[in-house]
């Protein structure tokens, strides 16, 4: 079996920039606990000894869209919110759990973290290798040798790692998103690649195609590690297609 990377380093989103001061002045970051085993694995807390904080495009007080700021983290400690945010007892969430992260220095990166394009981001695992040399956001992303080998192949085709994209009235996340024409292409590396479930609110056929907006490619690990040129023809063949399609 493939030996993953240890990915112990944490970059969290920030949409305020209140938080933001609270974790570039006084050190600390809240991760709602309802987050974890949904949008972050339950096992990801105890290994982690770094965080850093995206800034969403609300951010003033920073680099918009940009990741600055880091720390090593000295203690994760669950806490209610109105233990930690003690002049706000009458909060709606005030009886609700967090995951206090503290830093012991917040520190600025050499340079941003930018994004080529305007996207979503959640909660991305790392190291903290990768985080002090990153560019851009793709680079923090850490996958299988097959996938970091496509990465590789796509990244000059306007493409994107772990990348939100709506399909029909569904936002889902991909593992790789290709941008050709008007057409967006999303990649998927699933066990048996099954199809993604749709909320309940959306229609049985929220999943399949009914314009030409958008494209679904689906490869279990398996097939892209032992037929990765098969796996590459199928996806450059439907580029050239879409390429081709857009040009008539």
């Amino acid at each position: 079996m493939e030996e993953q990377p240890l990915r112990d380093t944490l970059v969290a989103v920030v949409t305020n920039d209140l938080d933001l001061r609270r974790f570039a002045e006084d050190g600390w970051y809240r991760i709602p606990a309802r987050a974890v085993g949904r949008t972050i694995a339950a096992d990801t807390l105890p290994q982690l000894t770094t965080i850093a904080l995206y800034q969403t495009g609300a951010i003033t007080a920073g680099l918009a869209s940009a990741i600055e700021l880091w720390g090593q983290i000295t203690e994760i400690t669950p806490q209610l919110r109105r233990q930690i945010l003690p002049n706000e007892p009458d909060h709606p969430a005030a009886d609700e759990l967090y995951h206090v992260v503290r830093v012991a220095k917040t520190q600025r990166l050499e340079r941003p973290i930018v994004c080529r394009r305007p996207r979503r981001v959640t909660f991305i695992r790392t190291n903290r290798d990768r985080l002090l040399n990153a560019v851009e956001i793709n680079d923090l992303v850490i996958g299988s040798d097959a996938e970091e080998r496509l990465w590789k192949s796509l990244e000059n085709l306007q493409a994107e790692r772990k990348y939100f994209m709506r399909v029909s009235d569904v936002m889902m996340e991909v593992d790789f998103a290709l941008f050709q024409q008007n057409t967006t292409v999303g990649i998927i590396v699933a066990p048996d690649a099954p199809a993604p479930t749709p909320p309940a609110s959306a229609p049985a056929s929220a999943l399949t195609p009914t314009d030409d907006t958008w494209r679904i490619l689906r490869f279990s690990p398996n097939r892209l590690q032992s037929d990765f040129a098969g796996c590459l023809q199928e996806i450059l063949s439907l580029v050239g297609t879409m390429k081709k399609t857009g040009a008539e």
